[in-house]
């Protein structure tokens, strides 16, 4: 198909779009003067964004207040396109729909993060991603792929989620992949799972319902329970509360909370466990994550994991209490 033919044709209608999408991709790699018309076009009737641009940005425009020029819209979609001079982006179209149609999920996807990094929007639903949490490893990795491609294509958490829950690559892996240290695999996946929660709470498919539950009550009780107990034990050898020392006076509940979790995340790290045990540790003592869940992730069996996690909580028993002694003198 030659370019003259496309000057004319409706990019919502493709009855070939496989063919076409080849073309599309080989030419905005390939050919400087496409790429400009496609990505910086204005007429609708043309082969270009004008009509998905001007859709995505009268939806943020309507449901939230913010008004993006032609501009920036063209400036973050090549940004995510361009992938640094690697066009690599383009290679993730998987030919499950028009090329239009992925376009536009990239598009929205890449736009959404910059306002939501440049703080011009904000979740206002119920459901938060504080108050949620993933629970990807239950669904089968053909439903995590098709989620993660709908919500994460464009952005530059994608990589790392697909490793995680479509690849189902270990931690260790993971790392050795990314060239990543563990402190910087833990706040890369901390943070990746925040916009993928994010993305789940503002999107309009119905994906939420199957990955996304709200955090139990379990979660709650065990930090307080263990604030309670670590402030039990400590105060029946020195007559004080270990809290106030270690984390400040007069702090609200959620406040211990999340100083305890803090304080548990500093405190494994300083242990002489593997890069495996401190992960299954945090997962299922930190986060509660459901054992099923964490033994996929470390590709061992629930037997194993539960047996392993049990071992696990006997010596942060004995470090924990060997620290409040030392630090209660």
């Amino acid at each position: 198909m030659d370019e003259k033919n496309y000057n004319s044709f409706d990019p919502e209608r493709l009855e070939n779009f496989e063919y076409e999408a080849e073309y599309i991709i080989k030419k905005l790699k390939t050919d400087a003067k496409f790429r400009q018309r496609f990505l910086y076009g204005t007429d609708p009737k043309k082969c270009n964004m004008a009509r998905l641009r001007s859709k995505i940005i009268k939806d943020i425009k309507d449901n939230y207040h913010v008004i993006v020029s032609d501009d920036t819209f063209n400036e973050i979609v090549y940004l995510v396109l361009w992938a640094g001079g690697t066009w690599k982006t383009l290679d993730t179209y998987s030919k499950q729909c028009t090329f239009f149609a992925w376009l536009r999920r990239v598009a929205k996807n890449a736009v959404m993060e910059r306002l939501e990094d440049e703080h011009w929007i904000t979740d206002g639903k119920g459901r938060t991603v504080g108050n949620t949490r993933l629970t990807m490893l239950s669904q089968s990795e053909g439903k995590c792929k098709l989620v993660i491609d709908e919500l994460m294509i464009g952005t530059k958490y994608y990589d790392l989620l697909t490793a995680i829950y479509v690849d189902r690559l270990s931690p260790k892996d993971i790392m050795f992949m990314f060239d990543m240290n563990e402190s910087e695999y833990d706040a890369a996946k901390k943070k990746a799972e925040y916009k993928l929660k994010d993305a789940l709470l503002r999107s309009d498919y119905h994906f939420e319902s199957d990955v996304l539950h709200d955090k139990s009550s379990r979660i709650v009780t065990v930090s307080s329970e263990f604030v309670a107990d670590m402030a039990e034990w400590c105060k029946a050898k020195t007559g004080v509360n270990p809290l106030s020392d270690v984390f400040g006076t007069d702090l609200s509940d959620e406040e211990v909370r999340q100083k305890t979790v803090e304080f548990l995340y500093d405190f494994s790290a300083k242990l002489k466990w593997s890069d495996e045990d401190r992960y299954i540790w945090r997962m299922r003592f930190v986060e509660n994550m459901a054992p099923v869940e964490v033994a996929k992730e470390v590709g061992h069996s629930r037997g194993w994991l539960d047996t392993r996690y049990s071992r696990l909580n006997k010596k942060f028993d004995k470090a924990i209490k060997k620290w409040w002694s030392t630090h209660a003198a």
